[in-house]
């Protein structure tokens, strides 16, 4: 053999040695490997496995959190709903001012407001004014009712006439401003709503005429004897009820934003409350007192026929009120301006019936006066008696009032023998009354309008106009006539006689018979009758114009305290005026809403 081939056996040889050992190491090297792979594949395993287990804890715990909000959440709703549920919707109107109410009526609230301008003239002024023209009234409110069991309203009169002796200025102010509740638990077996109760400054309860909107009064004035013995608006407390066609409401006031003072001065002897010691008087002011009542009937009540009946009854106590805060009654008549303030024709009025202390006009300028209360008043009752009715277009209404004054005639005597001016006696009554008629052209009914459930009392609202200008009618159309008559006289020597015995007493020579009489003259607040013709137009709700003519059939006015600016005898008021017959020419126009 030779050696090439010897060399080649043994480079296979070699070859085949060294496959075989490299063949032998690479399966144990691929051994070794596929022992990591199969370990790192359990540990892949494990982990992914972890990481699931991770995941369905995590899962787990998210979902009872989840749970445990949602119960929490539905919870926190359901406590969030029964205590403050969503508003309702509400209703929103501009159509007479503004009003918003909610969807179930639980809820209103209105803004309103009101313009009257008054025009006048006089073809024989007594006094006042020949003629003038004036703001009358200048009003806003608010009203409205909240849980469907309060209620409020607030009014405010920037430029009310106050008609006060000796003047006839503008003065604004408060009008009305109460609240009240009417609860359901109030409810009475025989009422269909519940007792209503007021606090504030509200109308007493007293005559259909003294409580009626002026907005929608038949006449531009009330009647003398309205004017003169109705209470206006007092601050005070009242409780009231009505049924389908009844009312009652009962009342106990005193102040008025309406009085000539707020309060009675001070440093005069005090009536009550605080008892005398030794060396001192108490010198407070005790402020006057009412208790007053109004009740109604209509045993006929339907849209186009009504019969009201009411009966008003009013407990005054003046305690050390006198005519210079308290004048409405301790000067009974002094306000009244022959039914047209504008023109300011004072004709009546009562000297001061408590003997107190006020400024003196007319015949009694030369008269003394005392500078406290003469309590000479002891208290005063006044009632009204009323009838309203409608028959379709035509409708009337009717009222007697009469005021009875009981005095403490040991005052009154004193009062004289002071040398104070201190006419009357023991008991005095004043009365007048009222007859009126309407007519509605147009169609309009008055008994629709008829309302139980004021809160002033049972009266007549608003006019339901068929055919306003708008809509292409005339809108609602009245004729008005009135009678009316208003007696401040009572007691000896009230004639001409003593007027003119007071003219020659005071200003001719001193006569002591004839200053003996006037001293023990009753009291000459005047007398007067007049008769009204006029008309009422309401083009649009919202629209109100008046025209009245009145006549002056008859005026006595030998006593009246009203004072004309001047110094000598003929311009002074207090002329026995019987003969006089002025006509008075009134017209007003207003907007409201």
């Amino acid at each position: 053999m030779s050696s090439l081939t010897k060399n080649r056996i043994a480079l296979v040889g070699a070859l085949g040695i060294l496959l075989a050992a490299t063949t032998a190491e690479a399966a144990t090297s691929v051994n070794a490997i596929e022992a990591r792979l199969r370990a790192l594949e359990s540990e892949i395993a494990k982990l992914r496995k972890e990481a699931r287990e991770a995941k369905a804890q995590a899962r787990a715990a998210t979902t009872s959190a989840d749970k445990a909000t949602n119960v929490a959440n539905a919870a926190k709703g359901k406590a969030d709903s029964r205590a403050a549920p969503p508003p309702p919707p509400v209703f929103v109107s501009f159509r007479n001012g503004l009003f918003v109410e909610t969807e179930d009526k639980a809820y209103s609230f209105k803004f309103g407001g009101r313009v009257i301008v008054d025009g006048g003239g006089v073809t024989q002024p007594l006094n006042g004014r020949s003629n003038d023209i004036g703001i009358r009234q200048i009003r806003l409110e608010v009203e409205g009712k909240a849980a469907n069991v309060w209620f409020y309203k607030l009014q405010y009169d920037f430029a009310g006439q106050a008609q006060i002796t000796g003047n006839n200025q503008v003065l604004g102010g408060i009008r009305d401003a109460f609240f009240g509740v009417q609860h359901p638990a109030l409810t009475l077996p025989f009422a269909n709503a519940p007792i209503y109760l007021m606090v504030g400054n509200m109308f007493e309860p007293f005559s259909i005429e003294a409580i009626q909107a002026t907005k929608w009064r038949p006449t531009i004035e009330r009647a003398m004897a309205v004017d003169a013995i109705a209470p206006a608006r007092h601050l005070g407390v009242a409780a009231g009820a009505y049924g389908d066609d009844w009312s009652a409401k009962v009342g106990v006031f005193s102040t008025s934003f309406q009085d000539a003072a707020l309060s009675p001065a001070q440093n005069t002897p005090a009536t009550w409350g605080v008892p005398k010691a030794a060396g001192w008087v108490s010198t407070g002011g005790a402020q006057y007192v009412d208790f007053t009542g109004r009740a109604t009937y209509a045993p006929i009540k339907d849209e186009h026929n009504l019969l009201h009946v009411g009966v008003s009854g009013r407990y005054h106590r003046p305690n050390d009120s006198t005519g210079a805060s308290n004048d409405q009654v301790l000067r009974i008549g002094n306000r009244i301006r022959s039914e047209a303030n504008i023109l300011g024709q004072g004709l009546l009025g009562a000297p001061d019936l408590s003997c107190g202390s006020y400024a003196l006009g007319g015949l009694f300028a030369a008269i003394p006066t005392t500078a406290a209360a003469g309590h000479c008043t002891r208290d005063v009752t006044s009632y009204g008696l009323e009838v309203a009715g409608a028959y379709g277009p035509l409708d009337f209404q009717a009222e007697y009032l009469a005021t009875d004054y009981h005095r403490n005639m040991d005052k009154v005597l004193q009062a004289r023998a002071s040398g104070v001016f201190a006419p009357g006696g023991a008991h005095h009554r004043f009365s007048g009354y009222y007859l009126l008629g309407q007519y509605w052209l147009t169609g309009e009914e008055r008994a629709a309008t008829y309302d139980v459930k004021d809160r002033n009392g049972a009266n007549f609202g608003e006019p339901k106009i068929r055919k306003p200008v708008s809509a292409g009618g005339f809108g609602a159309f009245s004729l008005v006539a009135r009678y009316s008559a208003f007696n401040l006289n009572s007691g000896p020597y009230s004639g001409s006689g003593l007027a003119n015995l007071l003219a020659y007493t005071t200003y001719v020579q001193p006569d002591p018979v004839a200053t003996a009489v006037v001293a023990n003259a009753g009291v000459v607040g005047g007398r007067q009758e007049n008769v009204l013709l006029g008309f009422s137009w309401f083009p649009e709700r919202g629209v109100h114009l008046q025209f009245n003519w009145t006549h002056v059939l008859h005026v006595s006015a030998p006593l009246n305290d009203y004072n004309i600016v001047g110094s000598f005898l003929p311009q002074r008021q207090g002329f026995y005026f019987n003969g006089a017959h002025p006509d008075i020419f009134e017209a007003r126009a207003q907007v409201y809403w």
